[in-house]
């Protein structure tokens, strides 16, 4: 029982801080009041950290976990209202109906970081090749490419992803090949959707779309970097021949790499 204080305060802290991350990833989050809430999102770690040091949580844990509830349910509060927004409710019909031009104006200014990019890159799509950390069959690999090309890419949302949202969901892609990946697709200048933003920190790409359908180009390494694959014991040439047959039995053109 002596435990349960630090444990409900931690939960607090905890639950404030998820939160945080996801009101941040707001633009609105910088301004008025809002701005005011990280200020006290970091105060309250900052009690919580000098209680459990000090060997005082049984003494103050109670008011500290008040001041806890209540910044958690103004941090919830804050995210309801920008979720019902009109910025917010637009963003998402313009998403659902692929109006480019509307989300090319209302993504940026609701998301923190985020830019819209006329004229993208080339960019890359990793195909996922291990289970369990062993390689997939390359015939798995070719139908999960033949099902791309018939079906797009799906587009992932989450409460705490940078430039997204459950309701916002967006396909990431990467402006490098990725050099731990035996087989990529990779998606010309021009070929995509002009739906395609930027986040200006980490510089992920996010294509956002109800699902990615644009023509792309396979790829398959000629080699792969043998620190990238760590511990795993993989005969590249091999696995690149079974690869190549496998796109050449599904009719599928390989790139030039």
């Amino acid at each position: 029982m002596a435990d349960e204080p630090a444990g409900t305060l931690e939960l607090a802290v905890a639950d404030a801080g998820r939160l945080l991350i996801e009101l941040e990833k707001f633009r609105a989050s910088r301004e008025g009041a809002l701005a005011a809430l990280r200020s006290e999102v970091l105060a309250l770690g900052d009690r919580s950290r000098r209680l459990h040091r000090a060997h005082r949580l049984d003494e103050g844990e109670v008011a500290v976990l008040r001041v806890g509830h209540q910044v958690i349910e103004r941090l919830r509060a804050a995210l309801q209202s920008l979720r019902e927004s009109p910025p917010y409710r637009a963003a998402v019909a313009a998403h659902a109906s692929g109006d480019h031009a509307a989300l090319a104006r209302l993504l940026p200014a609701l998301f923190e970081g985020l830019e819209h990019v006329p004229a993208p890159p080339p960019l890359f799509h990793a195909v996922p090749w291990l289970r369990r950390n062993r390689p997939r069959p390359a015939q798995d690999i070719v139908a999960e490419i033949v099902r791309l090309l018939d079906e797009g890419i799906a587009p992932e949302g989450d409460l705490l992803a940078w430039g997204t949202e459950p309701a916002l969901p967006a396909v990431e892609l990467l402006d490098e090949r990725p050099a731990a990946d035996p087989i990529i697709v990779r998606f010309a200048a021009g070929s995509l959707p002009p739906a395609v933003f930027r986040l200006s920190e980490s510089r992920t790409y996010l294509v956002h779309v109800p699902v990615l359908r644009a023509p792309f180009e396979v790829l398959v390494a000629e080699s792969l970097d043998p620190e990238e694959l760590g511990e795993m014991t993989l005969d590249h040439a091999a696995y690149r021949h079974d690869l190549l047959a496998a796109l050449h039995h599904a009719g599928i053109a390989v790139g030039a790499a």
